[in-house]
């Protein structure tokens, strides 16, 4: 590994020419069919655009073959105990895809991969407009699940809350099916265990709204119906839990 780190120093030189790079380290990583792919890892300061990064480095006098296909912000260098940077440790790029900046290439971080805040505050739109939308469709779906005018205060009043909390934990799992992939594939588990614990995590969200709107119009003795709907929702949900047991527990691919 130091070997490759020396043959890096060139990039590494120009990265920290920019201004808002405090530290970096570049290194190649298997991109599969025996390809290695160039990345580099900076730590900035302050929020710098990978693209602008890729295209500050196209101006100087690396060749289009030496800028790094994608480039990574990382809060920190994950370092051993003698102190080199542990490349391990490093979270792996999601997937290839058009780079947004520079000349060809392709940037492994994701064309438009927002930031923790932008992410946040997507999910949180597209999560409030999945609540409503279920909390308005509930009685289309299951008339009448939801009457409580037979049922007397406090309760009422929690039931209703309830039915909220489901709502919204549904507009979540809508949210993170649409843009949580990419932030669990980071973590460098196995893309079988990714797949099978990012749609764990979205039917933990989502199965609630459906679940207890069925429970409430069951019978409790139409056993069928019963049996169909702890086979359909309480074991896939334990299903679920254990997947996520098996994915954080998993140790990450090694780059």
């Amino acid at each position: 590994m130091a070997q490759e780190a020396m043959t890096h120093d060139d990039v590494e030189a120009e990265l920290l020419r920019h201004p808002a790079v405090l530290e970096c380290v570049v290194t190649t990583i298997d991109t599969g069919a025996g390809t290695r792919t160039l990345v580099a890892y900076v730590v900035t300061r302050g929020r710098a655009e990978p693209a602008e990064i890729r295209r500050f480095l196209a101006r100087p006098r690396l060749k289009a073959d030496r800028i790094p296909r994608a480039v990574i912000p990382v809060s920190s260098l994950p370092r051993t105990d003698s102190g080199e940077v542990d490349i391990a440790e490093l979270p792996l790029p999601v997937q290839p895809g058009r780079a947004a900046g520079g000349k060809g290439g392709a940037d492994l971080s994701g064309v438009g991969d927002l930031g923790d805040g932008g992410l946040a505050l997507v999910m949180a739109l597209t999560s409030g407009l999945g609540a409503l939308v279920s909390f308005l469709l509930t009685d289309a779906f299951w008339p009448g699940s939801t009457d409580l005018s037979a049922v007397p205060q406090p309760w009422a009043g929690l039931f209703t809350g309830l039915y909220v909390a489901e709502c919204l934990s549904f507009g979540l799992g809508v949210g993170f099916l649409l843009f949580g992939y990419r932030r669990m594939a980071r973590l460098g588990r196995p893309r079988a265990l990714t797949v099978a614990a990012y749609l764990s995590v979205v039917w933990l969200l989502v199965a609630w709204w459906p679940q207890d709107n069925f429970y409430r119009l069951a019978s409790k003795t139409d056993w069928e119906r019963q049996a169909a709907l702890v086979y359909g929702f309480n074991i896939t949900l334990m299903i679920a839990a254990a997947v996520l047991v098996a994915f954080a527990v998993r140790e990450r691919r090694s780059g």
